[in-house]
């Protein structure tokens, strides 16, 4: 995602769910003292407005992403805050780099880990960033049937070429038939103190078909990819087509002609707080 203007101005379902989850945790988030890396943090919004306040006035922030169009905007707007910086990080690397092990004291991440293909190496590398008795809280995206326009499309010929690797970006969750089980069990395969691990149904609703198409096209990772032009236009009619299909609509209140519909989106999210155990002492 590299259009940064079109994700704030689509981005109010992840903003509205992490300010329900930073809300939940304020406790946790309180006592989360030194130095804290936030694991995706996009634009920096969500970062500053929801996530900064929380913390303890001892402890400064990291905000890190892949992306460098999100970083220079991040650092363009919040540069004067002087307990925050930003870091170029791919949580998903086989190569952590050496200087960011065991860095930090506490993280956090909202709707970032869905993007990655190997879950596991990236909760891997959160364990390496932590120090001991280290702790982190995570949300992200387990379950959009938003996902199936994606392995859908993906079978037309015409798009085939631009969608070679569309099951990269289904995240890994999503066929889980136990999610949280699955979670937890890798979790605690890599060595975490699972405090808190649960599955929420949640849902939101798009004032119009119109609000719903630009936050889908905001988060398409396929449309950049397009040659400009009819097969581009045509590939957004067919993506949004094939999102409304698996979606509720219903009449929009506020439209008194009653042309307009509302939609309702229904989706799974993961929550988890952990905590990276203290080094234990042996005797012989």
């Amino acid at each position: 995602m590299e259009k940064v203007d079109e994700y704030l101005n689509a981005s109010k379902l992840q903003y509205h769910d992490t300010s329900e989850i930073v809300e939940e945790f304020d406790k946790e988030l309180g006592e989360m003292h030194g130095r804290c890396i936030d694991l995706g943090c996009g634009p920096g919004q969500v970062t500053v407005e929801l996530i900064l306040p929380r913390l303890p006035r001892d402890s400064v922030m990291i905000g890190a992403d892949i992306s460098n169009a999100m970083l220079e905007h991040a650092t363009k707007n919040y540069r004067d805050n002087p307990r925050l910086s930003f870091l170029h990080l791919d949580i998903e690397t086989s190569n952590l780099p050496q200087e960011q092990i065991a860095r930090y004291d506490n993280a956090v991440s909202m709707y970032c880990l869905h993007w990655c293909h190997n879950t596991r190496l990236a909760f891997e590398n959160i364990f390496k960033l932590l120090r001991p008795g280290g702790k982190a809280l995570i949300m992200f995206l387990a379950y959009n049937d938003g996902f199936d326009a994606y392995v859908r499309i993906h079978e037309n010929p015409r798009y085939q070429p631009y969608m070679q690797d569309a099951h990269k970006f289904v995240p890994y969750f999503h066929r889980s038939n136990d999610s949280r089980g699955a979670l937890r069990s890798i979790l605690e395969d890599i060595g975490f103190n699972v405090l808190h691990c649960s599955k929420r149904e949640k849902s939101f609703v798009y004032q119009n078909i119109q609000s719903l198409k630009k936050h889908a096209l905001a988060v398409n990772p396929f449309i950049s990819r397009i040659p400009e032009g009819d097969l581009k236009e045509e590939f957004e009619d067919i993506l949004i087509r094939e999102i409304i299909s698996r979606k509720i609509l219903f009449p929009n209140k506020a439209d008194k002609c009653q042309k307009e519909y509302s939609v309702l989106d229904r989706y799974h999210i993961l929550v988890t707080y952990m905590q990276k155990p203290y080094t234990t002492m042996t005797t012989e």
